[in-house]
């Protein structure tokens, strides 16, 4: 009788198998709820999770005050309470109960990029918006990748993610936000002004546009930040060039005010539904100004933390995950479709490390993965914990650094560097 012995498994071999199989069942469970959110509001808006009213509510302020601008209805667009009732007017047969409150309060430069989109109507331009943004997002992502055998995957663990099914549910652009981020510092080491450009479009998000100065300073990509500056600047003075400067002369004022006494149907209908960390301590019980202190404190040390990883040795996706990591951290106000953002970033570390995975990443990315469907944190408690699963991933990527800079100085290289013989 022969027999055929098989060599055994080495330990890294098997951890490298495990670690991401354990995870593979409740990361396509949790993606799976997500799309049948999206599905459900699609067919009968409150079937699975979270009643979303209809689709594409948050793409019908876009959509309508592109089309009120257009036709010169200034006033109704910077009216929160006459906006709401033209949009509860204008979708009655859409929607399945009125809009509670939804205020127009973006910058008149984002009007510049929903143009293209305003002659569709607002299914057409619902989806296309949608198309684009989310191939805008895919080529980001495989534009100068590091990993271009594992980009496919990336994409498409991007694109199937619980924030992005509640993004297209919501008809909201955090595709284009998170493209832009990664496309912008891919782009800052071969081509800095492009870089600086397509990051300066940020400007039309602007709690989405904090970091980036910080980041390019970091670099000492000064002609990147210049590129930034000329970006937004030239996008403001587009949207003055078309639909006048009154616009910007009423929103300076009104966005002044929502920072230092916001509107209270604001709080209420907005801001407090979203995950930031302002919503999250105020859920908490903490008393608003002091959640308002520690916002400001999650901007300072995100402004820090940026800055620091730009000047750091990290390669980078690494600077790239720390910037969009503390980018949501930063923002004032974040709703569960920005954590696409965050789908990014730990989509990408996880990539990286997929030669030698460890449990407490794919624990942390499962928290992340799970964050759209924590929310709103006003109904679901856990929800209120999320900002520490983003400072926990930037805590991640700095010990990881940091570990790398001791093994340097040891002579002893990481773990991750390390290849298995297959011989233990």
């Amino acid at each position: 009788m022969s027999m055929s012995l098989q060599p055994p498994i080495s330990t890294p071999a098997r951890r490298r198998i495990e670690i991401p199989l354990m995870f593979l069942p409740a990361l396509s469970i949790a993606a799976l709820f997500g799309w049948g959110i999206l599905i459900s509001t699609l067919v009968h808006p409150g079937w699975i999770g979270l009643n979303h009213i209809a689709p594409g509510t948050d793409w019908m302020v876009f959509y309508g005050a592109i089309r009120s601008m257009l036709a010169g209805k200034l006033a109704l667009v910077l009216d929160a309470e006459a906006f709401t009732a033209h949009l509860n007017q204008s979708f009655a047969s859409w929607l399945t109960v009125p809009l509670e409150f939804r205020p127009w309060f973006y910058p008149p430069s984002f009007l510049v990029l929903l143009l293209p989109f305003a002659p569709l109507g607002f299914a057409g331009s619902y989806v296309a918006f949608q198309a684009a943004t989310a191939g805008l997002l895919a080529w980001a992502l495989r534009n100068r990748a590091e990993q271009p055998q594992l980009t496919p995957y990336v994409i498409a663990a991007v694109l199937v993610s619980p924030s992005a099914s509640l993004n297209l549910a919501d008809g909201q652009c955090a595709f284009l936000v998170a493209a832009l981020l990664v496309a912008g510092v891919r782009l800052l080491g071969p081509r800095p002004l492009l870089g600086g450009a397509i990051l300066g479009l940020l400007s039309f998000k602007p709690q989405f546009f904090l970091l980036v100065p910080f980041a390019l300073l970091g670099l000492r990509q000064y002609r990147g930040l210049c590129a930034a500056a000329c970006s937004a600047f030239a996008l403001a003075l587009a949207s003055v060039m078309i639909f006048g400067i009154e616009l910007w002369i009423r929103w300076i004022p009104q966005a002044f005010n929502n920072l230092v006494s916001p509107d209270e149907k604001w709080l209420a209908y907005g801001r407090i539904w979203g995950h930031s960390v302002w919503a999250c301590a105020v859920l908490l019980g903490v008393p608003e100004r002091l959640a308002s202190i520690l916002q400001l404190g999650a901007i300072v040390s995100s402004a820090a933390a940026t800055f620091v990883a730009f000047r750091s040795s990290l390669n980078s996706d690494g600077k790239l995950i720390v910037l969009l990591a503390a980018t949501v951290l930063a923002a004032p106000h974040s709703g569960p479709y920005d954590a696409t953002l965050l789908a990014v970033a730990i989509v990408l570390w996880l990539a990286a490390s997929i030669d030698a995975p460890r449990l407490l990443d794919w624990l942390i990315g499962f928290g992340i993965w799970m964050v759209p469907l924590l929310s709103p944190a006003v109904y679901v408690p856990a929800g209120r914990l999320s900002p520490l699963l983003t400072i926990a991933l930037i805590g991640l990527v700095f010990g990881r650094m940091h570990s790398r800079a001791k093994s340097r100085e040891s002579g002893i290289p990481p773990l991750s560097s390390i290849r298995s013989t297959g011989c233990d």
